[in-house]
């Protein structure tokens, strides 16, 4: 009689015993050059939204987990990492990338894998396989910064600023990175330049790490041009180019596109020498004129945690990319999504966010039908900034413009 009851005894206290659940989680991977400004602010940002979320109780009571990888601006680099992201760590969408070649072949991977990827990088070639072949190529969103067709709208709109503020713009020389990005920038730039009745003349691209501006500083005033136009991402020399623009003090400004500019710390990098330099706010965010509210909040955070604001404007959208994850799944859930995790549901909740129904974080987000990036004053476009006495300054367009034109002292 003793031992029975010393049995119904231990078998009532193990159906009282339960395993440990295992924490739910959601794996979120991002990828890019860590060894540059902007793959760092990738993760960095990335890693503040992770670190929001998990202590507002994560998404869907799902922990998220993050997880890195280098791509070191390599292609087969770039595949792998995005391969082990996807497949080995589990990630349920990968934020980043950088270069535009890099992207390319990511996207591959993308397509086999069904992840889904909320990309950086400005080639108008990874939209057009969206739009080329929808099926395959659906999970990839730009979320950083535009179409560089884009950017020589921006351009062509600087010389029409420079032009009705009395500054005239008859002949341009543009210098650019020997660059698949760069040159769809140029095939765009062309015939805008041609309607505006500007004449390039000259055009020369240059490797990464170049640094003998100054005979090119030179012959631009040889030929006559009212503004070298930089065409500048990847060669990462654009504090050597404004120098040697300053020292020489030629009778043109230099105006156009050069990623280096964007840093907050390029004036102090510079010596100075960066003061009146015009240049294309990438990503439609300045650490010095955020436009939203939550973008103002979001670099002071960035700041207190890592004691300077972002390095780059990929700190912006892949911070951004990470709530609108958030929404996109919770919004699945609402809806009652079997999985609102699942990258094949999540495509048509992302593609709700259009031009005229734009979802506002750091900046307003909305994407076109091949899902680039939607671009307009309202929207993201690359602001028309100069550097004035150490402060970024937004020049146009007047809706988000916090100074105006200012001219070195030097021009005749």
């Amino acid at each position: 009689m003793r031992w029975g009851l010393l049995v119904v005894l231990a078998l009532l206290m193990a159906l009282c015993v339960t395993e440990p659940q295992e924490e739910k989680k959601v794996v979120i991977g991002v990828l890019g050059p860590m060894s540059l400004p902007e793959g760092k602010a990738e993760e960095k940002a990335v890693r503040l939204a992770v670190e929001e979320i998990n202590a507002q109780g994560g998404i869907l009571g799902h922990k998220i987990e993050l997880v890195v990888g280098d791509d070191k601006l390599d292609p087969s680099v770039g595949s792998a990492e995005f391969r082990r992201l996807a497949t080995v760590e589990k990630a349920k969408v990968i934020i980043g990338g950088f270069s535009s070649g890099v992207m390319l072949a990511t996207m591959e991977v993308m397509a086999e894998t069904k992840t889904l990827f909320l990309a950086d990088a400005s080639s108008p070639s990874h939209s057009a396989k969206v739009a080329e072949n929808y099926e395959k190529y659906k999970y990839w969103f730009r979320v950083t910064q535009n179409n560089a067709t884009t950017f020589a709208y921006d351009i062509a709109d600087m010389v029409k600023m420079l032009r009705e503020k009395g500054y005239s713009v008859e002949k341009v020389y543009v210098i650019r990175d020997e660059h698949i990005w760069a040159g769809d920038v140029m095939k765009a730039l062309k015939p805008l330049m041609e309607a505006l009745k500007v004449e390039i003349v000259k055009e020369v691209p240059i490797p990464r790490n170049y640094a003998e501006y100054e005979p090119l500083i030179l012959e631009a005033e040889k030929l006559g041009a009212d503004l070298i136009i930089p065409v500048l991402a990847l060669t990462g020399t654009g504090d050597v180019l404004v120098k040697q623009w300053a020292n020489l003090k030629p009778n043109l400004l230099i105006a156009g596109h050069d990623l280096a500019a964007i840093d907050y710390e390029f004036y102090n990098k510079t010596g100075g020498s960066a003061n009146y330099m015009i240049f294309t706010a990438d990503g439609g965010a300045l650490v010095s004129a955020p436009i939203t509210e939550i973008c103002k909040k979001f670099v002071e955070k960035y700041k207190s945690k890592y004691g300077h604001y972002p390095e780059s404007h990929q700190a912006y959208g892949a911070y951004d990319a990470v709530y609108l994850y958030k929404k996109v799944v919770e919004e699945a859930h609402k809806a009652g999504e079997k999985d609102p995790f699942d990258s094949e549901t999540l495509v048509k909740y992302l593609e709700r966010f259009t031009p005229s129904n734009p979802i506002v974080l750091t900046r307003p987000i909305a994407f076109t039908a091949n899902h680039d990036l939607a671009w307009g004053d309202n929207l993201i476009r690359n602001w028309i900034s100069q550097w004035q006495d150490g402060k970024q300054i937004i020049i146009y367009p007047k809706s988000v413009a916090n100074g105006d034109l200012k001219l070195p002292p030097w021009i005749k």
